[in-house]
């Protein structure tokens, strides 16, 4: 079975601590950034297969790091994570191209697993291509 790669990015420790813990026993390799600017340091400079990004942070907040990240063609899915009264945030981030959000309060994180798992195992477009292509080559 392959090991996901996951970014989390939020600034909340307990947070980060338990998302991380969560993961990581289930198979996941991950990776954490305190704040929106390391985030998407992380996202430029590695391959990750989703990336949980929490809308409110210091530095940079969710929806910058989800438009630079996709406009610099970052191949991670992106799924949002948002409290309280964000929820015209997510829908600008979905509208942007985030691929799904999460509210941090009310979702078990059986349910974020869910979605995280169910995000890392879409195969990206340019994968598909380059299969059928060698596919077509072979005959």
């Amino acid at each position: 079975m392959k090991t996901y790669k996951l970014l989390i990015i939020d600034d909340q420790t307990e947070i980060l601590n338990v998302y991380k813990s969560f993961f990581t026993k289930r198979g996941f390799n991950v990776d954490v950034a305190h704040d929106g600017k390391e985030g998407l340091a992380k996202l430029l400079t590695d391959e990750f297969d989703v990336s949980l990004v929490d809308l409110r942070m210091p530095k940079m907040g969710g929806i910058d790091v989800i438009q630079q990240a996709i406009q610099k063609e970052v191949k991670a899915s992106l799924i949002i994570l948002t409290g309280h009264g964000d929820k015209e945030d997510a829908i600008k981030a979905i509208n942007l191209g985030a691929d799904g959000w999460l509210e941090k309060t009310g979702t078990r994180i059986e349910e974020v697993y869910e979605k995280v798992k169910e995000a890392a195992q879409i195969i990206p477009e340019e994968k598909i291509d380059e299969l059928l292509a060698l596919t077509k080559s072979t005959h």
